[in-house]
């Protein structure tokens, strides 16, 4: 699999190191951002090939970026981590991974996004 560049969004910053270091694993560049607004700007200075954000953070819900981000990228995919097993997709997300998160899922679903 080719290398990819994934922007990585989550308030939680663990969470942020681990799936940052998930994607080295897997020979992707990632880049961080710990807000809606933050993800936002990175997406209007950088080319991306994912969005991986969390679904559940204060101030812009991972839906809401979504939206946004798809209005602006509209071809890049955006994946939603989430630990609410009742959570249903909005279109604007292209998949949602149910935390915990594996190696394998992370794969797996970048390679069918990508």
């Amino acid at each position: 699999m080719a290398e990819k560049r994934v922007l990585v969004v989550d308030d939680e910053l663990p969470i942020l190191d681990v799936l940052a270091r998930l994607l080295h694993r897997l020979g992707h560049v990632s880049e961080t951002a710990s807000s809606g607004a933050e993800a936002l700007s990175k997406s209007a200075a950088n080319i991306f090939d994912l969005f991986l954000i969390d679904f559940h953070m204060p101030g812009m819900t991972g839906d809401q970026l979504a939206r946004e981000l798809k209005k602006r990228r509209p071809g890049v995919p955006v994946v939603v981590i989430t630990g609410d097993r009742l959570q249903s997709a909005s279109t604007d997300i292209d998949r949602v991974l149910f935390k915990p998160v594996s190696l394998a899922q992370l794969r797996d679903t970048i390679a069918s996004l990508c």
